[in-house]
């Protein structure tokens, strides 16, 4: 059988379970865009920007938990996506990245719109590659899905030249790998033995920001078995442990000092993961102390000792050998001082959160502070609300208060903007149900274009743009390091005002309904009203 090399790559893309394409087409992706006019099965996502198409891909692979499929357009087309890429590489996203290239033919000339993309796409990419010939897409993009969802998963990109894609080809669609089956640690009932000799209130765990929903399970279990405080990031790119378990201690604010503290009394700290110890911005200070022992499992060699030497490292299947430590602990601690343990610590979180809730709410004059204006809105949605988040505003003390959940949060962590707001997009063409964007003013305006695509595709997601006419992050970052200027309170480059964004007009050019709602109680009215609707809303608040 005869066929072309297009028509590989979407046999490829159906079996791979790509229902989305997310792009921005040129003229060197003709070839693909006239092959999905006979795919009814595969709808194709338009972005008005690259970044935003790259972002859409990324919020319906972490949402789907499948990897990502995105198409862009020439060296330009892959320049302009390339801040998003760098947060996709962060926060270890599965995407296959494909860009058209001129014909092959021609390309020793270099003619227009043509480039060396693999150099390009490289800096950010796990793998790139270069297509030369038609025979050779098959096997390419076979290769592109298993790499991008290999332990630490990533992108990846193909660069696809327009006469290759039109080729001929024979023979059948080249089948998938078999996964690799990784199991436990075998050293997983050790690492439990090692636990059971300790004090277990001087036991803790700290997640790693790669850690995706499958781990939930294993997590909640071996936290369960000895009663152990989980600890996360605040700057972690999902969640994989629920905030509303007991065991759940909170986030770890980016600043080693702080971490320190929290481990001063620690006898031993079970590092889940990769990129814990995360600090921003620098502190000379170490963020474990001398003595404490750290047990760290990983899937992944690259983990280990990344950010501190292991006394102890276990590399397998993370949920697995995290359950194989869990029954093994089970064995060895006393049962019922475990559940006394889980009880208090239920007891302690019950009150800790009553107590910030109404110190929050105290809080009524107009404009909110951030504290209050998040917890409006969190309390105004419905409970398996999934949130993309990118908003500084969350960073207070409020976070405490936020309600994740593995496989329900998702957070820019590469620190790039323009992210959030897209991914909620695809997140929501997942199959997601509501899905929620924080978003602050700045970095509401890195990728607008979004809206349109929510509204073009009808996603349910709700827009939350809290307004303070600044890059507040910035602001607190300056004063913090104790510069002059910042600590008399004048910026350069940092405030967003004259002429002040109209956001409720941004999101009416767009096609997205949109109200500004300033205290408590038309915060939860035009929750409401969102909530009624078929499609996308924005919501602006003014805080502080």
């Amino acid at each position: 059988m005869t066929r072309r090399a297009r028509d590989v790559l979407l046999d490829i893309l159906r079996e791979e379970g790509i229902t989305h394409v997310f792009g921005n087409p040129g003229s060197t992706e003709m070839p693909l865009m006239d092959a999905l006019v006979d795919a009814p099965d595969i709808t194709y996502v338009l972005g008005l920007q690259e970044a935003t198409a790259v972002a859409m891909a990324d919020g319906w692979a972490l949402a789907s938990g499948r990897a990502g499929f995105v198409n862009l357009h020439a060296m330009g087309g892959l320049g302009n996506a390339m801040g998003v890429l760098v947060a996709s590489k962060a926060s270890e996203t599965p995407l296959v990245v494909t860009a058209g290239q001129q014909d092959t033919r021609h390309l020793m000339t270099e003619p227009w719109l043509s480039g060396d993309l693999v150099a390009l796409a490289h800096p950010v990419c796990k793998w790139a590659k270069e297509v030369r010939r038609g025979e050779d897409v098959g096997q390419a993009l076979r290769r592109a899905f298993a790499i991008c969802r290999t332990p630490p998963c990533g992108p990846v990109f193909l660069s696809l030249p327009m006469d290759v894609l039109d080729e001929p080809v024979t023979g059948r669609t080249p089948p998938a790998s078999a996964p690799p089956r990784v199991g436990p640690s075998p050293d997983a009932g050790l690492l439990a033995e090692k636990l059971a000799g300790l004090d277990p209130d001087r036991v803790l765990i700290v997640l790693g920001d790669d850690l995706p929903a499958s781990v939930s399970p294993g997590l909640v279990a071996f936290a369960e078995a000895g009663g152990f405080p989980v600890w996360g990031t605040q700057l972690t790119s999902r969640a994989a442990f629920p905030a509303a378990h007991p065991c759940w201690a909170g986030v770890l604010k980016p600043d080693f000092a702080v971490m320190r503290a929290h481990f001063e009394h620690a006898e031993a700290i079970v590092l889940v993961g990769g990129r814990a110890l995360v600090a921003y911005p620098y502190r000379a200070a170490e963020p474990v102390p001398e003595g404490v022992m750290v047990l760290h499992v990983a899937d992944n060699p690259e983990a280990f000792g990344r950010e501190h030497a292991a006394d102890m490292a276990l590399l397998g299947d993370i949920g697995a050998t995290l359950t194989a430590a869990a029954e093994r602990l089970g064995h060895l601690l006393d049962r019922a001082a475990v559940e006394a343990r889980l009880d208090a610590r239920a007891g302690r979180m019950r009150a800790a959160h009553d107590a910030l809730r109404a110190e929050i709410l105290l809080e009524t004059a107009l404009p909110l502070s951030p504290d209050a204006a998040v917890l409006a809105a969190l309390d105004a949605l419905p409970p398996d609300t999934l949130i993309t988040n990118d908003s500084a505003a969350t960073f207070g003390k409020v976070q405490d208060l936020l309600t994740t959940r593995p496989g329900r949060y998702f957070f820019s962590r590469g620190g790039v903007l323009g992210c959030n707001q897209p991914a909620a997009v695809g997140a929501s063409l997942a199959g997601a149900g509501l899905v929620v964007s924080f978003a602050g003013d700045g970095g509401a305006m890195y990728s607008p274009q979004a809206l349109w695509s929510a509204a073009r595709h009808r996603a349910k997601v709700l827009y939350f743009v809290f307004n303070n006419r600044r890059y507040g992050v910035l602001q607190n970052v300056a004063k913090s390091l104790g510069y002059s200027n910042a600590v008399a309170g004048r910026f350069v480059g940092m405030e967003i005002n004259g002429p002040a964004i109209d956001f409720q007009a941004l999101a009416a050019s767009m096609g997205v309904p949109s109200a500004r709602a300033d205290d408590r109680d038309a915060i939860t009215a035009a929750v409401a009203a969102a909530l009624r609707r078929d499609g996308p809303s924005l919501i602006e608040i003014a805080i502080r």
